[in-house]
């Protein structure tokens, strides 16, 4: 009997030291568990580029000739409940209106949802952001970039939950910038300008987890990683793009 009272008795000095150690630990430290889930966030940057090796200034848009069924993942996912995204409408070009602005961003983002009803995308209202940073705001927007990008799309994600944090898409205010029918034609956007939604729903497919694509073969979907004037086409989405965001299960 006295060897099971000090047996028991053992054991629960070994809890209060673990407990105790714990505690230290949170109070002299300032670690918690949430600080822990901190530690492991990171970020991505994805830079949509023009042609390789071609002025920026001079298109090389051809309409769609192959659909193949390839996509690549980033290593996250949206959150079950979807991201909410604000629009600095006084960051957009001067051509563009904010209703027109506000209409092709969320026909960009509905484009993934309407192949996969799980990608919830979510207008709450006007941002003052003027860069991207990681300060609880899902922007869109535009600044002046290296005038080798299109557009930037910065992701924050959790390496461990492999869920989706935060998220920036920032235009390239140096280039001219149209909002065009897209049943007008694959290259049939305003001449000398970028089509926001068909590069917006190139973007946005960051957000999701989809990675660029960069073999020729994949010219004509919507992740390929270069994009053209006038180019029009990645307003909708190939197969390889339909199958890589139902790979993505939030």
């Amino acid at each position: 009997m006295l060897n099971k009272v000090k047996s028991a008795l053992g054991g629960k000095k070994v809890f209060l030291v673990l407990f105790a150690l714990i505690l230290a630990l949170v109070f002299f430290t300032g670690y918690s568990p949430a600080q822990a889930q901190k530690d492991q966030l990171k970020l991505k940057v994805f830079v949509h580029y023009p042609n390789p090796g071609k002025p920026a200034s001079v298109s090389y848009c051809t309409p769609t000739s192959s659909n193949p069924n390839d996509y690549g993942t980033a290593g996250w996912q949206m959150p079950v409940d979807g991201m909410n995204y604000k629009i600095n409408y006084s960051s957009e070009p001067r051509n563009l209106s904010r209703t027109a602005v506000q209409t092709a961003v969320a026909n960009s983002f509905a484009t993934w949802s309407a192949a996969d009803s799980k990608q919830i995308f979510i207008y709450v209202s006007e941002t003052s952001a003027k860069t991207a940073k990681f300060d609880g705001t899902n922007a869109v927007l535009w600044k002046p970039i290296t005038s080798s990008a299109i557009a930037m799309t910065y992701v924050w994600y959790y390496t461990s939950t492999h869920e989706l944090v935060e998220t920036d898409t920032v235009f390239n205010s140096r280039y001219k910038w149209s909002i065009n029918d897209p049943s007008s034609g694959d290259c049939a956007g305003q001449i000398g300008t970028y089509d926001l939604r068909n590069i917006g729903t190139h973007e946005f497919g960051h957000w999701i987890g989809l990675n660029d694509l960069y073999n020729t073969v994949d010219k004509d979907l919507t992740m390929y990683g270069y994009g053209d004037l006038q180019e029009l086409k990645k307003d909708s989405l190939g197969s390889g793009d339909i199958t890589g965001v139902l790979a993505i299960a939030p």
